[in-house]
């Protein structure tokens, strides 16, 4: 047993998360084996249950909590966070999927599961701890509109907007794709506003108007070009 575990554990640090049939894969065993094995290993501490059939060795909530479940990656203020563009202490780290998932808990963290239709623009980094897959800044731009409620404040969105770095090219790709004339209308006018990018030339708007601040009812003025009230 001793000899068994420590050559599983050896794998086990190579991977960010594994489950059950990894484990009975690895042991040569049965299923039934393998669960009682991961048992006594997370009995003794030496192995996390993360949720009810994925474990882990690491101690990165970001390693981990982007590796439970796949597609995902982690976005909105937990990704501003990330990136350093918020000085804001996160007990939540929100993670975009694709479809509905129940939060867990890890290390003290709530790993909540956003499932987000416009689930692309995203990228695998290498870290000292493991692999995390985070929204590239140009798409956090664009989520921070598509599910502001997980984004803090708009003062947190502002943020986003200042210290990202951009290219002009993928944003207009990836809010082509989006679709959405409201989030094209304050995604432009911030980007022209805020950094002096002006993407207007890509986008034919209607002419409905859409308030900029998504946590705000009222509102003073309006700016016709990007079709914004403020």
């Amino acid at each position: 047993m001793i000899v068994q575990a420590l050559k599983f554990l050896e794998w086990a640090r190579g991977k960010d998360t594994f489950c059950v049939q990894d484990a009975t894969r690895i042991l040569e065993g049965s299923e039934s084996y393998a669960k009682l094995f991961l048992h006594r290993l997370v009995k003794r501490g030496l192995v996390k249950r993360v949720t009810k059939n994925v474990y882990t060795v690491k101690h990165d909530v970001w390693v981990v909590a982007s590796n439970i479940v796949a597609p995902c990656y982690i976005s909105f203020w937990s990704a501003a966070h990330y990136y350093g563009f918020t000085e804001q202490i996160l007990n939540t780290i929100f993670v975009a999927v694709p479809f509905s998932k129940r939060e867990v808990e890890f290390e003290g963290y709530k790993i909540k599961f956003v499932e987000l239709e416009e689930f692309f623009g995203y990228k695998k980094e290498r870290t000292g701890a493991g692999s995390v897959f985070i929204a590239e800044q140009e798409k956090l731009l664009i989520d921070a509109f598509l599910k502001p409620n997980y984004c803090g404040n708009f003062d947190e969105i502002i943020k986003v907007y200042e210290n990202a770095k951009i290219s002009e090219e993928r944003i207009v790709e990836y809010l082509k794709r989006v679709k959405k004339q409201a989030v094209v209308k304050r995604v432009g006018y911030l980007l022209e506003k805020v950094r002096g990018i002006d993407i207007s030339k890509h986008f034919g708007l209607d002419r409905n108007y859409v308030i900029l601040n998504p946590f705000e009812k009222g509102w003073s003025k309006v700016e016709s070009k990007w079709r914004v009230k403020l």
